[in-house]
């Protein structure tokens, strides 16, 4: 008799084992579906000589700052407006 239940235990364990697994799935699936896509990444041609080198960059009040080095010329700092996407100004280092 008490083997019976120890295997009435067992399987009652076993069923909620399973049922609890699958509602994870269902619900990992579930978010996985309804999540809206990325948005496609944009290519941006910063206009720079061939050879030129990012060294650094920094944004600070939805300016983006970046380090160019080398490409035959001197170092310079290219400011591009993050939200446009929209270069403002070059600063040559020299």
């Amino acid at each position: 008799m008490d083997k019976l239940k120890i295997i009435k235990i067992i399987v009652c364990l076993l069923t909620f084992l399973l049922v609890f697994g699958a509602l994870s799935a269902l619900g990992i699936v579930y978010k996985k579906i309804s999540r809206p896509p990325l948005p496609a990444a944009e290519s941006i041609n910063l206009k720079q000589p061939h050879g030129s080198i990012i060294s650094d960059y920094k944004i600070e009040n939805g300016i983006l700052y970046i380090l160019i080095k080398n490409g035959g010329e001197s170092d310079r700092i290219l400011m591009m407006e993050t939200e446009r996407n929209a270069p403002l100004a070059t600063i040559k280092l020299n």
